[in-house]
C-alpha cells in the first residue's frame, strides 16, 4: 500500500526533472537570425553542384582581434561537416579562386564582428564569459563562371545567462554553415 501512495508523489518530480533537462538541452542549439528585410528568394544555383567551398574574410576590426586565427580556423571544419552531411565536398580558400573542381559554389563569408567564446571558457566560467556572437555576410559565387548568385546576412548570439548550455562560438559557426549548405541545396 505504501508503494501506491509514493508513486503519485514522485511522478511530479520526475516530470519536472524531465522538463528541466529538455529546457537545458534545448538551450544548447545555436540559431541564426536573419534581418527582417532579408531576401526570401532561394539562392539561384543552377547546374551540377558537387562542392561548397568557403573563403573567410574579416573586417579590419575582426582580423585585429587576438583570437582571429582560432576563430577563422573553425569555418573550414564546420563547412566540411555541413557539406558532408548534405553529400557534398568542401574546400577552404584563402581568397577567390578562378575555378572549382568539382563544380560548385564558393561562399565568401565576411565577418563584420564577432566575440569568440570557447567551449572550455564557457564550461569553466559560465556566465562570466559573456555572450558569444557573430555578425557576418555571405556572398554565393557559382562556378564555373564566377557569377554572384546571392548575398545573405547571418547573425548569431547567445546569452551568457544560459550558463554552460549557451551556444559557444563553435556551435554558432556550425549553425551558419548548416544554413549556408541548406540554402545552396535549395532548402534555406
Amino acid at each position: 500500500m505504501s508503494q501506491i501512495l509514493r508513486a503519485p508523489i514522485h511522478a511530479p518530480f520526475r516530470s519536472l526533472a524531465l522538463l528541466g533537462a529538455v529546457l537545458l538541452l534545448s538551450a544548447c542549439a545555436a540559431t541564426v537570425q536573419r534581418p527582417a528585410a532579408a531576401p526570401v528568394d532561394p539562392v539561384a544555383v543552377s547546374g551540377d553542384v558537387r562542392q561548397v567551398a568557403i573563403a573567410v574574410e574579416g573586417s579590419d576590426a575582426a582580423r585585429g582581434k587576438d583570437d582571429w586565427a582560432d576563430f577563422r580556423a573553425l569555418w573550414p571544419e564546420a563547412m566540411r561537416a555541413s557539406a558532408s552531411a548534405a553529400g557534398l565536398q568542401s574546400s577552404d580558400h584563402a581568397g577567390r579562386p578562378t575555378s572549382l573542381d568539382p563544380p560548385g559554389v564558393l561562399v565568401v563569408v565576411r565577418i563584420d564582428d564577432y566575440r569568440y567564446v570557447s567551449t572550455g571558457a564557457r564550461y569553466g566560467l559560465g556566465v562570466m564569459t559573456g555572450n558569444a556572437y557573430i555578425k557576418a555576410t555571405a556572398e554565393f559565387v557559382q562556378y564555373p563562371g564566377g557569377q554572384v548568385v546571392a548575398t545573405r546576412s547571418y547573425d548569431t548570439t547567445s546569452s551568457a545567462w544560459q550558463g554552460i548550455f549557451a551556444p559557444m562560438t563553435t556551435k554558432q559557426v556550425q549553425a551558419i554553415t548548416d544554413q549556408i549548405v541548406a540554402e545552396v541545396r535549395g532548402g534555406g
